[in-house]
């Protein structure tokens, strides 16, 4: 199929369209409708894609972009959230055997040194790229 100027195709249906009151035939029709107008709705329709690619496709590709950039920014977050409920059960979970090893010592001092030990373990994993503090801080 030969390349054609859109514009001017639509410039010759619109003058047909201004004087085919001057013209004495039968007018050519497409499923009732007037073959003129039928064209005169693709050219529009051809004329509003141009003018998407060329100016507004640039947008919606930006938006694109825009919206692929925000995607990763939130599959990042579900997965900091996920590691980080992961944590908070870890937690739980020591602090709970932490609190059951209590009352299996017999010297409480001791029992305690061990419980926050083992507590000290399990926080430093809460902000694994936190330095823990030092001893005396």
């Amino acid at each position: 199929m030969t390349q054609r100027d859109w514009q001017k195709d639509m410039d010759d249906v619109q003058g047909y369209l201004k004087n085919k009151h001057l013209v004495h035939h039968n007018e050519q029709t497409l499923r009732g409708e007037p073959v003129a107008e039928v064209l005169q709705y693709w050219l529009q329709e051809a004329k509003e894609l141009q003018e998407i690619v060329s100016g507004r496709g640039r947008e919606i590709l930006r938006l694109r972009s825009l919206l692929g950039g925000l995607n990763d920014e939130l599959t990042a977050t579900e997965d900091r959230a996920d590691a980080a409920e992961a944590r908070e059960q870890q937690l739980k979970e020591a602090v709970q055997l932490a609190v059951n090893d209590l009352g299996l010592w017999d010297d409480k001092i001791t029992a305690a040194n061990v419980v926050l030990g083992q507590l000290q373990r399990v926080l430093s994993t809460l902000y694994p790229d936190t330095p823990a503090p030092k001893e005396g801080e």
